[in-house]
């Protein structure tokens, strides 16, 4: 009964425990454009374990799979803490790329992301996954970038037909990471994430973190705690 209350109490209340990484971050979403966080936003705890990894690891090539306000933050945390990373962002909706970049720009932090529209395609290779288009993706990946901080919040795959979307983003990371790397993955409880964190398990020879129900790193290489 517990535990099937505990279940329950998970699912209509994601953010709890949200106080003291919200707390963390107060400086980086406080300090320029109105960030509007929704239920679609990157949990604060989530996000603070992010900014910890790219700060105590000293990240160098962050890449992530969905643009948003992880994508403003990490830019800001940049500037805040004169860090030499570099921000790559993969995003399916040029809307919504659009409304981003604007805020990017108008802070002045644009040297700092590289936005690649990758419209998703219907995969050949796994069921019920629309990746982003591989070719677009890979131009830009060809250019030598060694990724070693990932984050994985894209493509949408909340639909059933599109539930193994995100399967395909390890396909895109072969050969792109570095020796030493950390890979986020939100959504870590739904079953297409499952699947993903057990190809990219199995390609690391690593096991999943999970932080909390929905979040889940693996790490590669040494590596200072990053974990709140």
């Amino acid at each position: 009964m517990k535990s099937f209350i505990s279940k329950i109490f998970r699912k209509f209340f994601p953010f709890r425990n949200e106080d003291i990484p919200s707390f963390l971050l107060h400086s980086l979403f406080h300090q320029g454009t109105f960030l509007p966080f929704t239920t679609s936003s990157l949990k604060f705890r989530s996000l603070a374990c992010v900014c910890n990894d790219l700060v105590v690891n000293n990240r160098q090539e962050y890449l992530e799979f969905g643009s948003g306000i992880s994508t403003i933050i990490v830019a800001r945390l940049i500037k805040k803490n004169q860090l030499k990373t570099k921000i790559t962002t993969v995003e399916e909706d040029l809307g919504w790329i659009s409304i981003i970049k604007k805020i990017i720009e108008d802070e002045g932090l644009e040297d700092l992301v590289t936005f690649i529209h990758a419209p998703t395609e219907k995969s050949e290779e796994i069921d019920n996954a629309f990746g982003y288009s591989a070719s677009l993706v890979k131009t830009h990946f060809s250019q030598g970038n060694k990724f070693d901080c990932v984050l994985i919040d894209g493509p949408a795959a909340w639909e059933p037909h599109k539930k193994n979307s995100r399967i395909c983003n390890a396909i895109l990371l072969n050969e792109n990471l570095a020796s030493n790397y950390s890979i986020f993955v939100d959504n870590a409880n739904r079953p297409g994430e499952l699947k993903l964190l057990d190809r990219l398990a199995t390609n690391a020879h690593v096991k999943p973190l999970h932080i909390d129900e929905t979040f889940a790193v693996l790490i590669k290489g040494t590596h200072y705690n990053f974990i709140i």
